[in-house]
């Protein structure tokens, strides 16, 4: 079997973009992958793909283990970096679900077996419109009562950066007091900072929103300094979780070793592969953590994280994103669906996920400025 040809998708996703690609080989069998694209990157993502993807062409989609070296290491300037990475991500997933169908097995199976057979989720992306304590009671309670979400993430910080004022903090805390009233005390809540803190601004804001038993709080300053990490990490009291701009297991290695987390969560359409995504669940459990994937994407990266965490003795959860744009059902066709809590892990073969190259084109996605990423109050429209 040989690869014939690499296409390149840009899908337009509201506030965002997707981005596939669709690898052909000469036995029919095509495979579809996904890259995160991050805010008004897809531009490059895709002058990226096209220069790389001579990197695939006559070769066998089997060896995967070759072309994703070349990919990683072949571009030496750049290798190791979001752009690189996230090709050869999107091209690696694409390749096991050439795998998977060519062999006729599910994904989790060529990657050593399952130890789960349902993954357990949280719910982004639930909010929607204004950032009002009432608007967020209400797209709570529809997550978890009508979508079946037990966890919730959310961001509420708005433009807020560095540390929070005390009325600040009240305006946040009254809208996860808010979301407590409608969904209870059994749902988790999660809060994503973005990194957007100081190493004191962070442990305040911490500290001053705990009684409302937060799940994770996730990149509550950048990761640059993994010290300062460790030491927000140190003096909250509540699991820290980061990662998602992680893309190499020698980075991760360091985050790990230094305690400078409690959660782990790489995303599978930027680590580069997702036999490395294995190694780096491998080196948090070395060290007590668990594994809870960044995933605010599509259903090809969904999918390919459903086979991954189905292997992964250290699974925590799996980001889930509860709402997107209608059209995704015209390009991605898959069975996988949240249901009290968990989504099954696919038993077709490949991925399980039937992609459409023509209903991706009827869906064009344009550049994203930054008028585009950020709503009337300028808080961030990325999960």
């Amino acid at each position: 079997m040989e690869i014939t040809d690499v296409e390149t998708f840009v899908v337009d996703a509201d506030w965002r973009n997707w981005f596939f690609v669709r690898v052909q080989t000469d036995e029919g069998i095509t495979g579809v992958g996904e890259a995160l694209s991050g805010e008004g990157l897809t531009g490059a993502l895709e002058a990226t793909a096209e220069a790389h993807k001579h990197y695939l062409l006559g070769e066998d989609p089997l060896n995967r283990k070759k072309i994703n070296r070349r990919l990683t290491r072949y571009p030496f300037a750049w290798r190791n970096g979001k752009l690189i990475n996230a090709i050869a991500s999107a091209f690696d997933i694409a390749l096991w679900d050439i795998a998977g169908k060519h062999y006729e097995e599910p994904v989790w199976k060529l990657l050593g077996g399952k130890v789960h057979d349902e993954i357990p989720v949280y719910a982004n992306g639930w909010h929607i419109g204004e950032r009002t304590p009432e608007n967020y009671a209400h797209h709570a309670e529809k997550a978890v009562e009508e979508q079946e979400y037990p966890a919730l993430k959310c961001d509420p910080f708005a433009h807020y950066e560095h540390s929070l004022s005390t009325d600040q903090v009240d305006e946040v805390a009254e809208l996860l007091q808010a979301v407590r009233d409608a969904v209870g005390w059994d749902v988790g809540i999660a809060l994503d900072c973005h990194g957007r803190f100081t190493r004191r601004g962070a442990i305040d804001v911490a500290n001053a929103l705990e009684e409302y038993d937060i799940m994770f709080l996730e990149e509550p300053v950048e990761l640059e300094d993994r010290e300062v990490m460790a030491d927000v990490t140190q003096h909250v009291n509540m699991p820290v979780a980061t990662g998602e701009r992680i893309y190499n297991n020698e980075t991760m290695e360091e985050l790990v070793r230094k305690q400078a987390c409690d959660i782990i969560q790489p995303d599978v359409t930027n680590y580069g592969s997702l036999q490395e995504l294995q190694h780096a669940a491998a080196i948090a459990e070395s060290r007590y953590m668990t594994f809870a994937p960044h995933n605010p994407n599509a259903g090809v990266s969904t999918a390919a994280a459903l086979h991954l965490c189905a292997g992964i003795e250290n699974l925590e959860v799996l980001e889930h994103m509860s709402r997107d744009v209608p059209w995704e059902a015209e390009i991605l066709d898959y069975e996988f669906e949240v249901s009290d809590g968990t989504m099954e892990v696919p038993d077709s073969p490949g991925l399980g996920v039937e992609f459409d190259p023509e209903a991706a084109r009827q869906y064009p996605g344009e550049p994203k400025d930054s008028h585009s990423l950020f709503d009337a109050e300028g808080a961030l429209k990325r999960p």
